[in-house]
């Protein structure tokens, strides 16, 4: 699975900044829809989002994942998902890379 670079990494309090933009979210699964559709993640900043699938998911989630789509403001609707195996996610570091990325303009840019 490829991941796409031209997101932009936020958590939950980011999100309506982002409205109709590509984004890159994180956070640990707390509710799943029965039928597969959706399932909400609170976010490294204690966020409940919901993530809104195009297919529903036919494997067990659980834990955290990262989360690649595009921003509804409240929410995302998810491109694709990745789960984490390593219990020894660090929420509280990925929420200050957050913060950090989006205090620096252009960081990115070359120029």
């Amino acid at each position: 699975m490829a991941i796409t670079s031209s997101l932009d990494i936020v958590n939950g309090s980011m999100l309506p900044a982002y409205a109709n933009k590509k984004v890159s979210i994180a956070g640990f699964i707390t509710e799943k829809a029965p039928n597969g559709l959706w399932f909400d993640i609170r976010s490294t900043d204690n966020q409940i989002v919901r993530i809104i699938l195009k297919r529903p998911f036919d494997k067990n989630l659980e834990g955290y994942v990262e989360v690649h789509g595009t921003s509804t403001g409240k929410g995302v609707t998810a491109d694709e998902y990745i789960t984490f195996t390593n219990e020894d996610f660090d929420a509280a570091m990925y929420n200050k890379l957050c913060n950090y990325l989006n205090t620096i303009p252009n960081m990115w840019s070359l120029k």
